[in-house]
């Protein structure tokens, strides 16, 4: 009966199973940080290397700058509430489709809403839907991407500005305001 009993409790008792832990296999979760990424060498001054930027976009993904590298990359930092930002936001697509196959990037950054807060995903979309922008990105920016100080951000005095980033990740040029023929002109210089 001893015996039986025996037998039925360690029958009945969960194996312990072991199972050894590589703390090198082991996949760190970490926070995503959104805005400018410093790393020590980039700037925001033309010939600089740009930083890279960490933005989530129309789909709420996040997106990289420095995913764009060997691509020419046109940065429009806009706003909602103005109007030159808005003439600039009905050529995107158009521009986007007609540069794209040469390795281009139309990427708008919104930094205010139309009330000059924080940009919301579904303001964002709202500007995607309302301007037609399909294949490229807009992205959800904020005002601490932007400061008088090149060293701290971008020194963006009027909107629109327009950063354009050559294939080495390099910024070739900017401007202030929005003429649809001088961005087609120095985007035609950069290919």
């Amino acid at each position: 009966m001893v015996t039986f009993l025996l037998t039925l409790m360690l029958a009945c008792t969960p194996t312990l199973q072991t199972e050894e832990i590589n703390a090198y296999d082991t996949e760190v979760q970490e926070e995503t940080v959104f805005g400018i990424q410093t790393d020590g060498v980039c700037g925001h001054g033309v010939g600089d290397e740009i930083c890279d930027l960490v933005l989530k976009d129309q789909n709420d993904d996040v997106w990289h700058l420095y995913d764009l590298e060997g691509d020419i990359v046109v940065l429009d930092f806009s706003a909602m509430w103005c109007a030159p930002c808005q003439s600039a936001a009905s050529t995107v697509q158009e521009i986007q489709d007609f540069y794209e196959a040469g390795g281009f990037h139309y990427v708008t950054i919104l930094i205010d809403d139309t009330s000059g807060d924080t940009v919301e995903l579904d303001e964002v979309q709202y500007w995607t839907d309302t301007f037609g922008i399909e294949t490229t990105s807009v992205l959800q920016g904020n005002r601490d991407l932007i400061n008088a100080t090149p060293e701290l951000g971008y020194p963006i005095s009027s909107w629109p500005t327009f950063v354009f980033v050559d294939r080495n990740l390099e910024i070739f040029w900017g401007i202030y305001g929005y003429s649809e023929e001088y961005l087609k002109m120095v985007i035609e210089d950069m290919l």
